[in-house]
Formats: C-alpha cells, sequence, structure tokens
C-alpha cells in the first residue's frame, strides 16, 4: 500500500503542469456558425480558436455560451476571466483587456442570385435601381445604416431572419439583401445554396464586397491578473501566422480564399 502511495506521489510530481492546468472561464454569445451549441457542448469556430489558445497557453479552457448582457457582465464583474467576440469601444476598455490581435473581423456583404448583374459599389453608387432585405432589428454597422436612413435603394424590406430573405430573393421578389459573411455563408453552405446565391463581388478583385465590418476581440476582465491575457493573446498571435487560425476556420465555413 505504501508503495503504490509513493508511486501516485512521484507520478504527480512528475506531471505538475497537466494536473494543476488552471481553468479559464471564457463567455460568448450564441452566433453560428463562430458560437454555438451542439446537443448542450459549446461548439463552433471560435469556439475551437479559443479553445486551442487556451490550451497552448497552459490553460484549461471552460467555455459557456450565455445571453450577450450576461457575458458582459460575468466579465466586468470578474466572474468569467474572459469574454469573445466582443467589439472595442470605451465603455468597455474600462473593465476589458483587448488585444492587439484581432479575433475575427465581421464583415456585411450583399447577396444576390447566381447569375444575376445585381452590383452597387461600396459607397451604394447605383443601389437605387434595386430592392433589397434586410433583417428586422439588425444593425450592420454605420455605412449601411446611413444608405438605409438615406433611402439609397428603389425599397427596402424587412424579415425576422435569413431563412425569408433567402426566399424571397430566389423568387426574385427581392435583388439582394444584407447579411453578415460568416453567418450567411455557413446558412448557404448547410443548405446547399451556394450554387444558387452568391456575394456581390468587387470586380477589381473577385472578392466579395464588404459594405461594412468592424472588428472583434478576444477580451479579458480587468478584474483578473494580466498573466492570462498575455500567454493566451501571445498563442492567438501565434496561430494565426502559423495558419492554425484558417485551417480551424476552414472545418466549419468554404471561406473565400484571401477574403
Amino acid at each position: 500500500m505504501l508503495r503504490l502511495i509513493l508511486f501516485v506521489l512521484l507520478v504527480l510530481m512528475a506531471f505538475p503542469p497537466v494536473l494543476s492546468a488552471k481553468s479559464l472561464i471564457l463567455v460568448t454569445l450564441d452566433t453560428p456558425p463562430q458560437t454555438y451549441l451542439e446537443n448542450g457542448k459549446p461548439t463552433g469556430f471560435l469556439v475551437e480558436i479559443v479553445s486551442k489558445a487556451a490550451t497552448r497557453a497552459g490553460y484549461t479552457p471552460d467555455i459557456r455560451i450565455v445571453p450577450w448582457k450576461r457575458a458582459l457582465t460575468m466579465a466586468k464583474k470578474g466572474t468569467a476571466d474572459a469574454v469573445f467576440n466582443a467589439g472595442f469601444n470605451e465603455k468597455r476598455n474600462k473593465y476589458l483587456r483587448y488585444p492587439e490581435t484581432v479575433l475575427i473581423t465581421e464583415k456585411v456583404v450583399a447577396l444576390r442570385r447566381v447569375g444575376t448583374d445585381t452590383y452597387f459599389s461600396d459607397d451604394f453608387e447605383g443601389s437605387e435601381k434595386y430592392i433589397g432585405g434586410i433583417g428586422r432589428g439588425f444593425y450592420y454597422g454605420e455605412k449601411v445604416d446611413s444608405a438605409l436612413k438615406n433611402n439609397d435603394f428603389k425599397r427596402i424590406e424587412e424579415v425576422p431572419n435569413i431563412d425569408l430573405n433567402v426566399k424571397k430573393l430566389l423568387l426574385g421578389r427581392i435583388d439582394f439583401f444584407f447579411a453578415d459573411y460568416y453567418p450567411a455563408l455557413s446558412f448557404l453552405n448547410d443548405n446547399d445554396l451556394l450554387g444558387k446565391i452568391e456575394a456581390i463581388l468587387d470586380p477589381k478583385t473577385g472578392l466579395p464586397l464588404v459594405y461594412s465590418m468592424s472588428d472583434t476581440y478576444l477580451a479579458f476582465s480587468r478584474k483578473k491578473d494580466s498573466e492570462a491575457f498575455e500567454k493566451v493573446s501571445s498563442e492567438l498571435k501565434k496561430m494565426k501566422k502559423e495558419g492554425e487560425y484558417k485551417e480551424i476556420m476552414l472545418k466549419y465555413i468554404p471561406v473565400h480564399d484571401g477574403f
């Protein structure tokens, strides 16, 4: 019995980093395909990327998907170590540490039927000819919001979700609809619609034309010490440089090459 106890103690001494890895509570909201629950378990490409960065830094990630307001409150109070997919503003900067490395850049694109010539520039030149669709209550960034308020389009129709925008587009009732690139691409891919619907492309680059964009981050609570912030942020930066970030993303959605 004494030998067994001594053996266990030797094993514990031999592998202290593994057995004593500190857990990090990392919170976010439900935004497929970046973050969502599958059979009650957090998944999505940002969930996997953030988990890998934390693990590489020597921590055990405890990722929780909660309502966004609660996620921010948890980070503010220090009941969560970090919150991810968080945009920067001065109010949040008072209680969150933001790294240099962007976690993801959210990009608003306009989707049209394949084979149509629907096109307007990123400053909305030519948009007055088209009927567009938007999601009710969605915010598409300052540029798009300004164009909507200025009535730069022939007509804009609101619907509660992307599914209805897709159906109206395929029926020819609208010429395009605005959407966040990653969730829209995931929806089209999951429903075998990539051959029927495409983003309006930039004629110079051949890539989707971006009408608005905003950066989001893996931001750490200022209630916690800065060690985890520095280590995890460093690993995330390395993952982007080494290509592991892009490899994980491509497991979930077929992102345009170079976009």
